[in-house]
């Protein structure tokens, strides 16, 4: 590759952006269908699933993210208020992310390596800094007794975890067979 390919970067995607979304799901559906009560969505409700995804797509290596949370909620179509309260709900027991600091409507944010990790970035460190868990999907989803369990930080889980996905986590683009730069066509005289 060189300085014109038109590749698009990676972004690694794990079992946290599910287990989000398995987790408040399971969550409210229980508070509102509690004693018979038919289930309805509510404006006012969550999208981990959306706000993590849109996260990740903003990973630069394993640097934080420099969250404007005004900026980044009229992005999601949400209002700053909506998205502080689902950031910090991502956040409890560093699940999902880890903030630090809200100063002048910008937080920094770090996302847990089980969520996301940018291309050619070692989730190790990021995941020793901040004792992030694994998450682990039950068979069955949303319908298992319990959709999501986590385990705890540990070095060797997180070795394991690299080993088995070192290829996704060690690649920096996903080539573009379109690409002139990583895939020139070559003109064969007839």
């Amino acid at each position: 590759m060189n300085s014109t390919c038109q590749c698009g970067s990676t972004t690694t995607y794990g079992p946290g952006v599910l287990a989000a979304h398995y987790l408040y799901e399971r969550r409210i559906r229980a508070e509102r269908s509690a004693g018979g009560r038919r289930f309805r969505v509510r404006r006012s409700d969550f999208r981990p699933a959306d706000t993590l995804s849109y996260l990740g797509g903003r990973l630069d290596g394993g640097s934080a993210l420099r969250l404007d949370v005004t900026a980044t909620a009229r992005e999601l179509g949400r209002t700053p208020e909506h998205l502080l309260g689902e950031l910090q709900w991502l956040a409890e027991d560093r699940r999902f992310l880890h903030t630090e600091g809200f100063v002048n409507g910008v937080t920094k944010t770090w996302v847990n390596p089980a969520v996301a990790c940018d291309g050619g970035t070692d989730p190790r460190p990021i995941a020793a800094r901040y004792r992030f868990p694994y998450p682990v999907l039950a068979k069955g989803g949303l319908s298992a007794p319990e959709p999501v369990r986590f385990l705890e930080y540990s070095d060797r889980l997180w070795d394991q975890v690299y080993l088995a996905n070192r290829r996704q986590f060690d690649n920096r683009r996903f080539p573009d067979r379109d690409c002139q730069a990583c895939f020139p066509t070559t003109l064969h005289p007839v």
